[in-house]
């Protein structure tokens, strides 16, 4: 009997080693910003440009200083966004993916969630617009598992995008980014 239940612990310790706990599956960070074009103030619908009533400042060291800017020469960025990738990146304690894909856009989008972030030509961070946002989102279309965004206005015209992940249970520390054509501008 002693034999047997030590053959017994002797045999699960050999199948657990073999046994793998199960790994997250890859996540293709690069294909959740799928396309980026640069529009400014003229590109945009009358809508879109109502949107912009109460703008534009920006922010380069507190939130108490900021320094004006014309809307008419600002830059903005429309952007297609996987948000099934987005949503899965995004999965946090506190949201489900079925959470964030399902209550609109305001739990991928809104405040205290994911940020956008600009990077100019002389590879700094353009300066945020938005206190808690970080830069304005002026329009969000869904089209199945599509979101179309335009965000801003942006001071100075980006050469890269980037989505800051805030909280992520399982892909912390990912950050989707997309480097911008100069091709896909719209002037």
């Amino acid at each position: 009997m002693k034999n047997a239940i030590s053959k017994t612990i002797f045999l699960f310790f050999i199948f657990s080693i073999g046994c793998n706990k199960a790994e997250k599956a890859k996540l293709k960070i690069n294909d959740v910003i799928i396309s980026v074009e640069i529009l400014t103030f003229k590109n945009l619908g009358n809508q879109q440009k109502k949107e912009l009533e109460y703008c534009c400042s920006y922010y380069p060291s507190n939130w108490h200083d900021g320094i004006s800017f014309e809307k008419e020469n600002a830059y903005f960025v429309k952007a297609k966004i996987d948000n099934n990738l987005l949503a899965t990146l995004t999965e946090s304690n506190t949201f489900s993916k079925t959470e964030l894909l399902n209550n609109g856009n305001t739990y991928l989008y809104g405040k205290y969630h994911n940020r956008w972030g600009f990077i100019d030509n002389k590879n700094d961070t353009i300066f945020e617009t938005e206190k808690f946002e970080g830069h304005r989102i002026i329009e969000i279309t869904r089209n199945g598992n599509i979101d179309e965004v335009i965000v801003g206005p942006l001071v100075e015209k980006p050469e890269k995008m980037y989505i800051k992940i805030n909280d992520s249970k399982n892909y912390p520390n990912l950050t989707p980014e997309y480097i911008i054509s100069s091709k896909y501008s719209k002037n």
